[in-house]
């Protein structure tokens, strides 16, 4: 069977069913509650688009600057707008209110979240430098929350990479070879931008660590304690059934 887990982490699945940051709910419909358009320069028009989960019935906001809508007929007379199909929305989209705060789950620190959200909203505009500015202090108050230890921030992470032994070495491998980061002293006038490439393989890793040591183990325990539960009651019936009644 094709995995086809990536979409979980888009907002748009298509042209009627995406994944609400309002109630977490994946794979549920939507629709486009309105459309407006404003001049974003003197040159530029910039489009916007209103949509509303079918389930929770918040409305979330999208910013673009292509006309990516179109209208559908039905044989009722009813005509609706919606986002054209065939196309990759989220490519399309370059602002969105509340932001993807479903990707990172809300059992990772809040300060942590807050941090790789803005900088993934950054890289979006093509804000290099603030997309930058953030993971580095993203991973700094990372490796502090941790307690991390060592004299520089390479033996620091070498230091978490032992603590979680069970992770993928290369994750923190490739956070120990940041570039820039292995000064001290936060800098950031002396810093320079790191690439789309770059940002977006730093994000990734950052997101996948903090799913393996915040996220994973709290599911498995929360796992644990549902089968115990069901146990429970399995065993209470089991007894129930065939206890044997007093004369």
């Amino acid at each position: 069977m094709e995995d086809k887990s990536y979409l979980d982490k888009k907002y748009f699945i298509d042209s009627f069913v995406y994944n609400c940051p309002f109630c977490n709910r994946s794979n549920i419909r939507y629709e486009m509650f309105d459309y407006f358009v404003f001049n974003w320069t003197n040159d530029k028009l910039c489009h916007g688009y209103l949509v509303q989960c079918t389930s929770c019935e918040k409305i979330s906001m999208h910013l673009s600057y292509d006309e990516i809508s179109d209208f559908r007929n039905y044989s009722s007379g009813r005509q609706i707008r919606i986002f054209r199909e065939g196309i990759d929305i989220d490519s399309k989209i370059f602002y969105s209110v509340p932001t993807s705060f479903f990707v990172i789950d809300r059992r990772v620190p809040n300060f942590l979240r807050e941090l790789v959200t803005e900088a993934e909203d950054c890289l979006r505009m093509n804000y290099l430098t603030g997309a930058s500015a953030c993971l580095r202090k993203a991973i700094y108050e990372f490796l502090v929350y941790e307690k991390a230890k060592g004299k520089d921030y390479e033996k620091r992470i070498k230091f978490l990479k032992s603590r979680y032994s069970e992770l993928d070495p290369q994750l923190f491998d490739i956070l120990a070879h940041i570039q820039d980061m292995k000064s001290d002293k936060v800098r950031e006038q002396s810093w320079d931008k790191w690439d789309s490439n770059y940002l977006n393989l730093i994000i990734e890793t950052l997101k996948t660590v903090f799913y393996e040591i915040y996220i994973l183990p709290k599911q498995k325990k929360e796992r644990s304690i549902t089968i115990q539960r069901l146990n429970e009651v399995v065993q209470k019936e089991k007894n129930r059934k065939w206890k044997i009644p007093s004369i």
